[in-house]
């Protein structure tokens, strides 16, 4: 299986990126809550995935900053109503 980069339907190819990016991270932070779910974790397991859970927050946090926001709002601006 070849893999492509993905993309989507976003004129700016920086605030494509960032998206896609935003989806993969918010991805990660899924998949770490549903494993907190499971429950037969030893305190190492919850304490590896929360672990995780606080980076990808912190990654998270960082990303979406002013300069994602006015990305969005530009390419609002450039919606047709």
């Amino acid at each position: 299986m070849q893999l492509t980069e993905r993309k989507i339907n976003i004129k700016n190819s920086t605030l494509n990126y960032l998206i896609m990016e935003l989806k993969d991270e918010c991805q990660k932070a899924i998949s770490l809550i549903n494993q907190l779910e499971l429950s037969n974790l030893t305190d190492n397991q919850k304490g590896d995935i929360l672990a995780e859970l606080l980076a990808v927050t912190i990654h998270l946090n960082s990303h979406c900053d002013k300069d994602l926001q006015e990305l969005i709002s530009d390419e609002l601006g450039l919606l047709e109503t």
